[in-house]
């Protein structure tokens, strides 16, 4: 499995040469394809080679491309190879409503808790309201406690003023690393066979990456409280917070009692997701819980 993450922001080209990318920027740098998770094309004067798109999509090697502002407006994802592509995707066709509203059930208990955990961290207030707010979520989240967590969490982590939608620093910051967050969460699920689109609670018949959109929730308050942490209102968008935020998929994070990374903690996660959908058994399914910020350590 990949390991390596790599951010592109200097002219150059892409290609492969021996199962190796090949980096030609001031000099040339080869790598293992084997070797890469991601990659983040910042520089829109980079040229890359049918050859090296192929071979990235034969590694299941996430390549984000970035707009003018340097967010990520896109995504490659190779067409899915699994072995036995029809039978995920009739079991994903096949799930019951009430396995999927207790899957949804976990993911917005663990996404409250892991939001009351950033608070926690933050030294800021509401993490006790997050934790009881995260009690009371039913089957289906019926009672819509995400949407109600979220309105309180914004106003406890950033203040009553804010608001998603004004162009900032702290949204540009937020919407990079959610990107990021999203496309890591599709690139495993497509590596385990799933049809992304096909969700669990999200179902927007535009939206390419409904299941991706699920599991990437519980992830979100990692980058908030990078965010938080590290963002003033009037910091400028600068690379090293791009970098620094990119580089949150190799991060500390819970899951099952393990440290593991982000990256890491996503293919654990979907794993789980697999023997949880076919023993349609959501208890099996486990969630990456928030840590303080910390790089991972291998040992």
């Amino acid at each position: 499995m990949g390991w390596r993450h790599l951010l592109i922001r200097k002219p150059g080209k892409l290609s492969v040469r021996y199962n190796q990318l090949v980096i030609e920027q001031e000099e040339k740098v080869s790598i293992p394809l084997e070797d890469i998770c991601s990659i983040v094309i910042e520089e829109q004067a980079v040229s890359v080679t049918v050859a090296a798109l192929s071979k990235m999509a034969e590694h299941n090697i996430a390549l984000f491309t970035c707009d003018q502002k340097r967010l990520p407006n896109g995504v490659l994802q190779p067409f899915q190879k699994h072995s036995r592509q029809v039978g995920v995707l009739h079991m994903q066709y096949a799930y019951s409503k009430p396995f999927k509203k207790r899957i949804w059930q976990r993911v917005v208990i663990q996404k409250l808790i892991n939001q009351g955990k950033c608070l926690e961290f933050l030294n800021k207030e509401g993490a006790d309201e997050l934790y009881r707010i995260s009690k009371t979520v039913d089957s289906g989240d019926s009672n819509n406690r995400e949407a109600y967590g979220a309105k309180k969490y914004f106003q406890y982590l950033f203040g009553s003023e804010f608001t998603r939608r004004s162009d900032s620093v702290v949204n540009a910051s937020l919407n990079y690393g959610y990107a990021i967050m999203r496309g890591l969460v599709a690139r495993s699920l497509v590596g385990y066979g799933f049809f992304p689109c096909l969700g669990i609670y999200h179902d927007n018949e535009l939206n390419k990456f409904n299941l991706a959109d699920d599991f990437m929730e519980v992830l979100r308050p990692l980058v908030d409280l990078y965010v938080a942490q590290h963002i003033q209102p009037d910091d400028e968008f600068s690379p090293s917070i791009r970098a620094d935020l990119y580089n949150l998929a190799n991060m500390d994070i819970l899951v099952n009692g393990e440290k593991l990374t982000v990256v890491n903690a996503v293919e654990e996660m979907t794993k789980s997701f697999v023997t949880a959908s076919r023993s349609q058994d959501p208890s099996l399914l486990k969630l990456p819980e928030l840590l303080p910020l910390q790089l991972h350590v291998y040992e």
